[in-house]
């Protein structure tokens, strides 16, 4: 009952934001609007945030690893202290973990450090990026088009439900996705600002940072930005060779300074497990992972149920305006963003629908300026009442799928058992205990400050030797914890 109370509150009060926002637009009152809106969107990123307990798979280990890292920044861990035989190539039981790129880590690591191992530490930065998004979003909407468009494309932005999401840690990826999302807009929008006049080539380098940032972030999708690049470059430049290499050079040179330091690091360092991850990368959209192996056509549906059902009519217009318009630089390089990964992804045999949002931001912008286009009746052959119900559907859709997202009127629940044991079980989980046979090794190693845990029960010789060289150990009976007796 109080999840539906405080669910209808905040609807309540979600619905007179997006009010006011409405009504700001109406008056051009676009950076009043803008802060709406960030409001609008911190109220639905705090909710979802809220969750008391690490979600299964992604979050949990993102967590742990980066609670390792505070201990030492540039060696990421699993199993800080692993006492039974390992594999670094498991990344659900090694010691060095590579699975994700340093970066998000890193930012998660230092939230940990400042506020403790607690789940507002671990979403802490993924609530401030999310922000950051929405306000990219914003920016680079209104450097190709204008204030209008860049407008709704943030509040699309706010609203969208995987993005809520993320920064709850409740999908695969999570907090990683977001943060390689935002660093790919910051290169977008220092591309822009090279081409809007409002910086020189530097521009391009530090866009270039932040390609690499984004390589940190989700390894090789964080290329994406060369062909924007390269199609805002043509329809700017034309075929001007030598600018076109110089820029490209400064790209690379920013990607590299951030990019390679890491990567050769890692190489030197752990040369076995860093080859592999990168081969894997590599290959991890041309070869099947078990349970998301799926059909060809499985991210044209993901992107009518991510951003709207009717997702498809502003892409179709988008395209019409990007062959008929003069002004090419607005729509093709836009165009790349949503159909490179569309292709690219839907090629591939590994199938996740977190691998779709890099092209959100586009997605948000088009979307925007296709309801412009109607809001203003530049599209004129559509007639008055397809119009109005069209702008209607357009916010509609995605608003409703962001509130079944954010889950306001629903309490969230754990399968974890860590979080349903006694006072008395976790007193036993101290600096030189060791935990066997808990599924939940992962929650307990995060939220406590126990030697090791693990999955695994060995035998009773092994755990009889383990206390003979002064450790406690506990073991997973049933749903609870107990002392060990030899």
């Amino acid at each position: 009952m109080n999840s539906i109370i405080s669910g209808i509150f905040l609807l309540i009060g979600l619905l007179s934001l997006t009010y006011l926002a409405w009504r700001l637009l109406e008056e051009k009152e676009f950076k009043k609007g803008l802060l709406v809106i960030l409001l609008l969107g911190l109220l639905l990123r705090i909710f979802s945030a809220t969750d008391p307990f690490l979600h299964s798979w992604d979050e949990r280990y993102h967590a742990l690893v980066a609670k390792n890292m505070i201990n030492h920044p540039l060696k990421p861990t699993l199993h800080e202290h692993p006492i039974l035989a390992y594999d670094n190539q498991n990344w659900v039981g090694s010691n060095i973990w590579l699975a994700k790129p340093i970066l998000p880590l890193f930012l998660m690591s230092g939230s940990i450090a400042l506020f403790g191992a607690n789940v507002v530490a671990v979403r802490f930065v993924s609530v401030i990026l999310s922000l950051l998004a929405i306000w990219l979003t914003y920016l680079i909407a209104k450097r190709i088009f204008d204030e209008k468009v860049g407008y709704v494309a943030a509040f699309l932005h706010a609203i969208q439900g995987s993005m809520l999401e993320l920064v709850g840690g409740r999908i695969s990826s999570d907090h990683v996705e977001l943060c390689f999302i935002v660093m790919v807009q910051l290169a977008v929008y220092f591309v822009l600002k090279r081409f809007n006049r409002e910086g020189k080539d530097l521009s391009i380098f530090i866009a270039g940072l932040f390609m690499g940032f984004a390589f940190l972030s989700k390894w090789y999708p964080g290329l994406i930005v060369l062909p924007i690049w390269a199609l805002f470059f043509y329809f700017y430049f034309g075929f001007k060779m030598l600018l076109f290499f110089r820029q490209f050079l400064l790209l690379i040179l920013g990607f590299g300074i951030v990019a390679i330091p890491w990567t050769a690091y890692m190489l030197l360092d752990y040369p076995a497990e860093m080859t592999e991850i990168l081969k894997g990368a590599a290959s991890a959209y041309t070869t099947a992972v078990a349970s998301h192996d799926k059909p060809p056509f499985y991210y044209f549906f993901q992107m009518l149920y991510l951003f709207g059902e009717l997702v498809i009519i502003p892409l179709f217009y988008f395209v019409f305006w990007a062959v008929k318009k003069r002004a090419k630089f607005r729509y093709w390089p836009l165009l790349a963003w949503v159909i490179i990964p569309l292709v690219l992804f839907s090629l591939g045999d590994t199938k996740r629908f977190t691998y779709l949002l890099i092209a959100a931001p586009a997605f948000f912008i088009i979307t925007a300026k296709f309801w412009m286009a109607l809001y203003e009746n530049h599209a004129k052959i559509i007639p008055k009442g397809v119009r109005v119900l069209l702008l209607i559907l357009l916010i509609g859709l995605p608003f409703r799928y962001g509130i079944e997202r954010a889950k306001l009127f629903t309490t969230e629940s754990t399968t974890s058992l860590f979080y349903q044991y006694s006072s008395e079980e976790l007193s036993y989980l101290t600096p030189h205990t060791i935990v066997f046979g808990s599924d939940d090794y992962i929650e307990i190693m995060f939220h406590t400050d126990v030697y090791a845990a693990y999955r695994e029960r060995p035998i009773d010789k092994e755990l009889n030797q383990f206390i003979a060289e002064g450790y406690t150990i506990v073991v997973a009976e049933g749903n609870h914890l107990v002392p060990y007796k030899p």
